[in-house]
């Protein structure tokens, strides 16, 4: 696991200390070694000095070492007697038997890494090589025979790949923030990503909350030529929904030990986020089965709260005592979340409203000097879990029948809604306002569950209009949706949800603690399969197919659990505990470096004292004007 910077001119160059520095912000998801690849000049490592000057390609690398932890699997990597040069991110589990076969082809090693089975593997099989790999990547090879740059992300988007690809070069890097460090990117907010941060609480994929900056589709390829200046992206994996017969409990329990098992492929200790629901206790119970043994103790890790209602670490202490691992459990106050705060902010690559819980546990399990652990995410996604997946459909089923309504018809009502919303605030009026007025009636639906900010709010708070990403959800799952409305729910909570959000968070807020975090549940076999599976198998009970997979492994308790999901005390502690916090974000002279309309933040404040606005639209305000102080400019 690293973090990876670079620089690839047409006839423009960049400064050796401003690499650097794009190099350094990266610091905290590499701090055990680092190397730097300049164009003629070669590679400098760490144990040399930097040059001075400007270079026209840079490839750098930071590292955390947990396969092959000599100086062997560094980075930049070197390959094809000179001419490959690759950068690299992630962990590609299947590494073992993907060198075996290229070994059986003539192609030798040097050292115990993935990183040279991605580079060797690229010289067999070239930009193909990609479907070949099971695990979370984002990888750069830079060709100097060629001046061409191949870079890929994995079929999720675990790992981040953030680029700026304008004024003929290319610019990447793991971290947006690291490319505003260099220098090499332009410190703008993009209003229109505003609007989605305001809409979803997250910037949705590919754009980013800057005007110059795209982050790379999950399970796509973009290749920069050099000579010309010109980049091309392609799709080498697209997820299939439907198709298949019923899910076989037994082949989800195959599958996903075999997921678990290449996970704890590690030369450091392995341990786990265990919250105590079915997800990680799965996860933990599989730990506890896998052919390759965990190295020493496992060690697994929760956080609570100081408020009883939000607290869960019983159901994670049980499962703890019964896999006899060494659990840490850690009670989070308003007061931690106060004396943390600069450092989450700053850990956040983009604007969110989630990530405090991880940024918490990620630290919790650093402490214990792991470097690698696994978690449950994805599961909900993939089989079902959430309530949207009862809500949506029902929502937007509601919204068809509306939508045979001519449209004046559906506008009017729609005001009409939106005027019993003034009456009463504290219905979310303006959301269903949305969904009847709507022409996408299922994007419509599922922002009326999943959305934080109606439009009609999001127009006074931005002076722009605000963008129908209710168009441009359905526009994503117009294909899905002919086949289940079920599954048009998965994939969305999959591809934006989980992409834009949780695995976002979850790659940022663990990295600055230089926490590896790897997630089961998405591996590439498993999430096929599960994908391809009919509705209907994957439907029954709240993720029933799962449970009856593992039910002779996972503790009664668990399974008897009713889901609850996680949430902070954000409602109680943004009006007392933190009252001063959200004082200071939303002083004038913060929200003047936002595009945020003062006077309609400062009626969302009074509705929220009120009682009349959700936690999290408050939140999104504090955090955006925390954000742009932290990592912008001012102007």
């Amino acid at each position: 696991m690293c973090g990876i910077w670079g620089y690839v001119g047409t006839d423009s160059t960049v400064p050796v200390s401003d690499a650097w520095t794009g190099l350094c912000s990266l610091t905290d998801r590499g701090p055990d070694d680092w190397g730097l690849y300049l164009d003629d000049r070669g590679k400098v490592t760490s144990d040399g000095e930097l040059p001075a000057g400007d270079v026209r390609v840079a490839l750098g690398n930071r590292r955390l070492s947990i396969l092959d932890l000599s100086a062997a699997g560094n980075q930049p990597m070197q390959g094809g007697d000179g001419r490959f040069w690759i950068v690299y991110n992630g962990e590609v589990y299947n590494y073992r038997e993907l060198r075996e076969d290229l070994r059986a082809q003539g192609y030798e090693f040097t050292s115990d890494s993935d990183t040279e089975v991605i580079l060797r593997a690229y010289e067999a099989y070239g930009p193909e090589c990609v479907e070949r790999f099971r695990g979370m990547f984002a990888f750069v090879v830079y060709d100097t025979e060629t001046e061409t740059v191949f870079a890929a992300r994995d079929r999720f988007g675990i790992k981040p790949f953030y680029y700026d690809a304008g004024d003929r070069r290319l610019a990447f890097a793991s971290e947006l923030t690291s490319l505003l460090d260099a220098g090499v990117t332009t410190p703008e907010l993009d209003t229109e990503s505003v609007d989605g941060f305001l809409t979803l609480g997250y910037v949705p994929s590919p754009r980013t909350i800057l005007t110059d900056v795209q982050s790379l589709p999950p399970g796509s390829t973009l290749t920069y030529d050099a000579n010309s200046g010109e980049s091309t992206i392609e799709r080498y994996w697209t997820p299939e929904f439907g198709g298949g017969g019923p899910a076989s409990e037994a082949r989800v329990r195959e599958l996903l030990q075999e997921s678990v098992d290449l996970r704890l492929r590690s030369d450091v200790p392995v341990g786990a986020f265990l919250s105590g629901g079915l997800d990680s206790s799965t996860v933990v119970a599989l730990m506890r089965r896998a052919a390759e043994p965990n190295r020493g103790d496992l060690h697994t890790f929760s956080i609570g709260f100081d408020r009883a209602e939000y607290t869960e670490t019983d159901f994670a202490e049980t499962v703890a005592e019964r896999f006899e691992t060494d659990h840490t459990s850690r009670t989070v106050s308003a007061a931690d979340v106060r004396s943390e705060l600069d450092d989450i902010v700053a850990a956040m690559d983009q604007p969110t409203i989630d990530g405090v819980n991880t940024y918490f546990v990620s630290k919790v399990a650093a402490e214990a000097g792991l470097k690698v652990v696994l978690s449950g995410l994805g599961s909900d996604e993939l089989l079902f879990g959430y309530p949207s997946f009862e809500t949506v459909p029902q929502r937007y089923r509601a919204a068809s029948l509306l939508y045979r309504l001519p449209g004046g018809v559906r506008r009017g009502v729609a005001s009409l809604v939106e005027q019993v919303g003034d009456l009463a605030p504290s219905l979310p009026a303006g959301k269903v306002a949305d969904a009847i007025g709507s022409d996408a009636p299922f994007g419509a639906a599922y922002l009326s569950v999943r959305g934080i900010f109606s439009s009609a709010s999001r127009e006074s708070l931005l002076e722009p209009p605000p963008t129908d990403w209710a168009a441009a959800i359905q526009r994503d799952v117009e294909e899905t949706l002919t086949l289940d409305e079920r599954s048009a729910v998965s994939r969305t909570e999959l591809f934006w949800y989980m992409h834009s959000q949780l695995l976002r968070d979850t790659d940022a807020m663990s990295m600055s603690h230089s926490l590896e975090v790897r997630v089961p549940f998405l591996d590439s076999e498993f999430t096929e399969y599960v994908m391809g599976a009919s509705a209907p198998s994957k439907a029954p009970g709240e993720k029933q197919l799962l449970k009856d997979a593992v039910d002779d492994v996972v503790p009664e308790v668990v399974l008897d659990r009713e889901k609850t999901g996680f949430t902070f005390p954000f409602a109680d502690w943004l009006r007392d505990d933190l009252d001063d916090v959200v004082d200071e974000a939303l002083a004038p002279a913060r929200l003047d470096q936002t595009p945020l309309e003062p006077a309609a933040v400062a009626r969302l404040r009074r509705a929220y004292d009120r009682g009349d606005a959700h936690w999290s639209q408050l939140w999104a305000i504090v955090v955006l004007s925390l954000w742009v102080d932290e990592h912008l400019p001012p102007h």
